[in-house]
């Protein structure tokens, strides 16, 4: 005997749903408004910072971006900023993947590198590609043995995922390698790898979604997971299995990847993300592990806190964000070589993307997610003395949000006197803008830092 199901009360149920989480985005619309009323103020905790100048860099049109905190679009002169241009929505995940150009923005008084008011010239296109995201674009980034001349990016090779090194003056590509990078070693002989689908299909918007993934379904396949790549063959060595980080881990019904693998200055070791889908759509589960090249094994940063968002101080220590149980969010130092973990007494109680200054290891750039306000704020902060300066309160429209959001996402130049971001600035969308920093408001400010939170 079969039971007749009401197909009625079902489509009831689900209007109900819909219905209820339209009066929730209609609600927090309103009180988005509501806060926009309210005037915008430096934080409670953070002196204003002084700097002379910004520039606005954009290709006059289209929406204009780099990517990621954890690379700097500033050749090693100063003289270039690399970014890219898509014609498509910005606001539309869809446009992912769809072709993109790179190109850079030249100073005006190159090769000299002293700011000054409309350094950077349009912007020049110089490739093409369709392997990229909102979050990480393509991973362009400068070759780190030829910093003004030579980029690496990811693009289709031979119709899959793969990544080129290209001469920018001679519009050439000097190298094709039939896998994608995510980061490069300092001495420009290895790169990480990983299955871009893989990772855009469990994390949308940090992977790629132009070729299907070969291991939907699959828990924790056997040959995937962290590939080092030799970047004078091409050739890649499987040294992270997902299968074997899945028995550590023991998740019934989850999906196993990794994500944010990057070296450490010395190229000696990698930091990563090991991260499973959890059952059911309740969210993932996050352990940050360090490869080391030299013993050929992986061991714990944190399992217990979930990391979000990590920098390299040194080549044995990282500086992440963090936050407990309780979701109360920290800055913290980590050692990956000992161990050591040291919790920083910032007044910063939210996540954010951090850089740390190329030569001054105490000063970090970060930032925070939009506020009440939508407003995301840019800010300097000192770990040694605690002290945070803001830059910038940057508007973020209602419209980013998810997987198309645009986080500031601040890199230093070469020297620490400029910071960039990607915002949303003009009618045209996203652009990076370029803030040209005052030194002496940084390292000279004998002001007692505020405390409050």
């Amino acid at each position: 005997m079969h039971r007749k199901i009401n197909t009625s009360s079902t489509k009831c149920a689900n209007m109900g749903r819909l219905l209820i989480e339209k009066i929730k985005d209609l609600i927090r619309l309103l009180r988005f408004f509501v806060y926009r009323l309210l005037p915008c103020r430096t934080l409670a905790f953070a002196h204003e910072a002084r700097w002379l100048s910004f520039e606005q860099l954009s290709d006059g049109q289209n929406p204009t971006f780099f990517g990621y905190h954890d690379k700097t679009p500033f050749s090693g002169d100063n003289s270039r900023v690399l970014a890219m241009s898509v014609s498509g929505d910005d606001t539309r995940a869809e446009t992912e993947c769809t072709p993109i150009q790179l190109g850079f923005f030249r100073r005006a008084d190159a090769p000299t590198n002293k700011p000054r008011d409309g350094n950077f010239g349009d912007f020049l296109p110089f490739a093409e590609t369709t392997t990229w995201c909102w979050q990480q674009g393509c991973m362009l980034q400068w070759n780190p043995v030829e910093p003004n001349s030579q980029v690496v990016f990811n693009t289709l090779v031979n119709g899959r995922y793969g990544s080129v090194l290209f001469a920018i003056d001679q519009q050439s590509v000097v190298q094709e390698y039939e896998y994608p990078i995510y980061s490069l070693d300092s001495g420009f002989q290895y790169a990480t790898t990983l299955n871009f689908s893989r990772l855009g299909r469990l994390r949308p918007g940090y992977g790629y979604a132009l070729l299907p993934d070969a291991t939907a379904g699959v828990a924790a396949p056997e040959d995937d997971g962290m590939f080092l790549m030799d970047l004078a063959s091409g050739g890649r060595e499987l040294i992270v299995r997902l299968a074997d980080l899945a028995q550590e881990v023991p998740q019934p019904g989850a999906e196993h990847y990794v994500n944010h693998a990057t070296f450490s200055p010395d190229g000696r070791y990698i930091v990563f993300f090991h991260l499973w889908s959890l059952e059911g759509d309740r969210g993932r589960g996050l352990r940050v592990l360090c490869y080391d090249i030299e013993s050929r094994t992986h061991r714990i940063v944190e399992d217990q806190k979930t990391i979000s968002h990590y920098c390299w101080r040194d080549s044995q220590t990282i500086l992440a964000t963090n936050c407990d149980a309780a979701r109360t969010w920290r800055y913290t130092l980590y050692n990956v070589v000992s161990g050591d973990v040291q919790d920083l007494n910032l007044p910063l109680a939210q996540d954010g993307h951090p850089m740390f200054h190329p030569t001054n290891k105490s000063l970090i750039v970060t930032d925070t997610y939009p506020d009440r306000r939508r407003d995301q704020h840019l800010l300097l902060a000192n770990i040694d003395t605690n002290e945070v300066w803001e830059i910038a309160a940057l508007y973020s429209p209602w419209k980013y949000r998810g997987q198309v959001r645009c986080d500031l996402h601040p890199r230093w130049d070469r020297g620490g006197d400029m910071i960039v971001v990607d915002e949303v600035a003009t009618k045209d969308g996203r652009i990076l803008t370029d803030y040209h920093l005052q030194r002496s408001s940084l390292y000279n400010d004998q002001k007692t830092t505020k405390t409050g939170r």
